[in-house]
């Protein structure tokens, strides 16, 4: 689990914190937080920049390519790409043996001077389908979507292990109760990384691991960016065969 500075100035150091962590404490996944490798400020004005769009995928392209300075299994996050003429945050799985794999694009964009996604983006699919990442199966809830827990509850029901949610969020109360939440519907563990503002307060990092059971097992602060847990995933069987999760839905009648 990781927290990242939104300021650019900041970036490159906290990148070379994290290499260094990542030697220190070997892990077998990283999550990083939403598109985390270019400038929110774009996306607070309504009117898309088509220059420093091309910015923001050149930065991505820059970094996906240095993924494996993290000696690290699986890296998961999300990036903005263009794809058939649209403009997409893209949920993507890094693997050692396999490289950059594009999971599903963001469906639910807020719309607001926090962000104008939905001026800038392309909306994505609706459908949350679970993916293999290294041993892993996970399912993406992109920042917003995690406060919808319909999602969570179509990952678990599909097999999902693992969620991973990378967000550029306030500190409203809401998020991690949508956290927690969605673990209790999905019944696995979700991993939710966020963006952290140190010149200004709007993000404000807080980057969680929570159990199937809606526990907060890590939590991240300025002071400790990275965080690692070791977990064990035959808690996700277990808790699949409890309630809510093993509540059986009846199919609408028309």
């Amino acid at each position: 689990m990781c927290e990242l500075p939104d300021e650019t100035a900041r970036r490159d150091a906290a990148w070379t914190d994290l290499v260094r962590y990542l030697r220190a404490s070997p892990t077998d996944v990283v999550v990083l937080p939403e598109m985390p490798f270019c400038d929110w400020e774009m996306f607070r004005k309504r009117t898309v920049d088509l220059a420093a769009w091309r910015s923001a995928l050149a930065a991505h392209d820059t970094m996906v390519a240095r993924l494996g300075e993290l000696h690290t299994g699986t890296v998961l996050a999300s990036r903005p790409v263009e794809l058939r003429g649209k403009r997409l945050n893209q949920a993507f799985a890094w693997t050692q043996d396999g490289g950059y794999r594009g999971a599903r694009a963001k469906y639910y964009l807020p719309d607001e001077p926090d962000g104008w996604e939905a001026s800038w983006f392309d909306r994505g699919d609706r459908e949350f389908p679970p993916e293999s990442a290294g041993s892993v199966k996970v399912g993406f809830q992109l920042c917003t979507e995690l406060l919808f827990s319909q999602a969570a509850w179509e990952i678990g029901q599909q097999g999902g292990q693992l969620i991973a949610a990378p967000r550029a969020t306030g500190g409203h109360r809401r998020w991690p109760m949508a956290a927690c939440l969605a673990a209790i519907m999905a019944g696995c563990f979700v991993a939710s990384t966020n963006r952290r503002s140190y010149d200004t307060d709007a993000f404000a990092g807080r980057s969680w691991l929570v159990s199937p059971e809606g526990e907060i097992l890590l939590e991240t602060s300025a002071d400790s960016p990275f965080l690692t847990a070791e977990i064990d995933l035959s808690a996700v069987d277990r808790a699949r065969q409890t309630y809510p999760r093993n509540l059986v839905i009846p199919r609408a009648v028309n």
